[in-house]
């Protein structure tokens, strides 16, 4: 599955499991997927300071997602590339002002399939959802991660 970025994996995740949530991603596209990232974190630890909209914000699957596609991404470029280059890229886009590239999802073996699905349960379950719901997302984004979008 390699070419295949972290927003597109995420976005076919949500049209199944969440399609209007799917709206909200839609919604964020000028957003680089650092930003996203900012923001789905952010999101999960903020406090609501009117004193409503917790509930919903909670039981958002968009964020659980997200975040944890994303990390699976970023620890695999990590590996790939050493920390000095990845530095230099960083430092070079930022002085000529260019994008932050989109975050490739590569190709998992069962092992980190694995991970990755207990990882989905526990945040899942941490952001209220039932145990069924978070191993039914769980299920989905596995095996989203295990085909590419042509197989299915």
């Amino acid at each position: 599955m390699p070419g295949q970025c972290v927003r597109e994996v995420v976005r076919d995740i949500l049209a199944e499991q969440a399609p209007r949530e799917a709206k909200l991603l839609d919604g964020m596209a000028s957003l680089s997927d650092r930003q996203i990232t900012r923001v789905f974190r952010r999101s999960r630890s903020r406090r609501d300071p009117l004193g409503f909209g917790v509930t919903e914000v909670a039981a958002l699957v968009a964020p659980v997602v997200w975040v944890v596609v994303n990390e699976v991404a970023q620890r695999s470029a990590a590996t790939a590339v050493d920390g000095a280059s990845r530095w230099g890229s960083a430092w070079l886009r930022r002085v000529r002002r260019l994008p932050d590239p989109s975050t490739e999802v590569p190709a998992l073996s069962r092992g980190q399939l694995k991970d990755v699905r207990r990882m989905v349960v526990e945040r899942a379950q941490a952001s209220g959802l039932e145990a069924a719901a978070a191993e039914a997302l769980a299920d989905a984004v596995v095996a989203r991660l295990a085909t590419s979008p042509g197989d299915g």
